[in-house]
């Protein structure tokens, strides 16, 4: 046997007990998760992740190393995150509201946070028609919309795992809410008028309130739909003078429940 093949042999050896600790250490992960389910702990903890990093680092004996095991250790921590949250939510988490009440803003952080596959529906939607959502209504109008809407939706339901950020007239089809229901569970995150148009007033992408950027208006779409954001939700979210982790950290302790 050539040197080549001995540091080779050596390699394979490092690898055999790389991937028996990593199998040792997601089964420690899923018994952390299921302890801290048992006793209504905080599941998603960043700091416990910096401490991890931090230690590993630190027991290093060969410090030229320090970035790329810190980058391994990241890794890691992103992949206990992902197993933790599949035993959490087997379903979809499905985020509904009015515009401007943050749903895209929340379905992209939580997605970080709990390392699942996000969706932004309007994105998808834009994607499929290969043109923008106000430049669909300026053309086709909005009942030609709410076709390829409800199209996507039908596209989409049978994921797992995965966070939809919805438009907010998903609602006004009783078949979506079916769709979205049947492998999800639904959060309507909510705002007041005044909010949405501190958040929307510079936004002229909106086609729904065109030429009608005004809280009145905001207000008067919000009533129109009120009752249907309602029915739809499992539950409610108040986003007003939240910021986003505030608002994600609220809707995982809704979900724990």
């Amino acid at each position: 046997m050539n040197q080549l093949d001995r540091l080779r042999q050596e390699i394979d050896r490092c690898d055999q007990i790389i991937v028996s600790a990593l199998e040792e250490r997601m089964n420690a992960v899923i018994k952390v998760l299921n302890h801290k389910r048992n006793n209504w702990m905080p599941i998603f903890q960043p700091e416990r992740e910096k401490q991890v990093i931090e230690k590993v680092l630190d027991q290093l004996k060969h410090k030229e190393f320090s970035r790329e095991i810190e980058k391994i250790y990241i890794e890691i921590m992103r992949n206990s995150r992902r197993i933790q949250s599949k035993q959490l939510f087997p379903y979809n988490i499905v985020l509904i509201g009015f515009m401007g009440a943050g749903k895209s803003s929340v379905g992209e952080y939580l997605s970080k946070l709990l390392e699942m596959e996000w969706i932004d529906v309007d994105q998808k939607i834009e994607e499929h028609q290969g043109m923008k959502i106000h430049e669909m209504f300026d053309i086709y109008g909005e009942s030609y919309f709410r076709e390829i809407e409800t199209e996507v939706v039908y596209e989409i339901q049978d994921r797992e795992n995965t966070i939809f950020s919805c438009g907010g007239g998903v609602v006004l089809r009783k078949e979506n809410i079916e769709a979205l229901k049947r492998n999800g569970r639904l959060v309507l995150l909510q705002a007041e008028a005044e909010t949405i148009y501190e958040r929307l007033k510079d936004d002229r992408t909106r086609p729904l309130l065109k030429n009608q950027m005004a809280v009145s208006a905001i207000a008067q779409r919000l009533g129109e739909r009120k009752q249907r954001y309602h029915d739809a939700a499992d539950f409610i979210i108040d986003t007003n003078d939240k910021d986003i982790p505030a608002v994600c950290q609220e809707i995982i302790c809704e979900l724990m429940k």
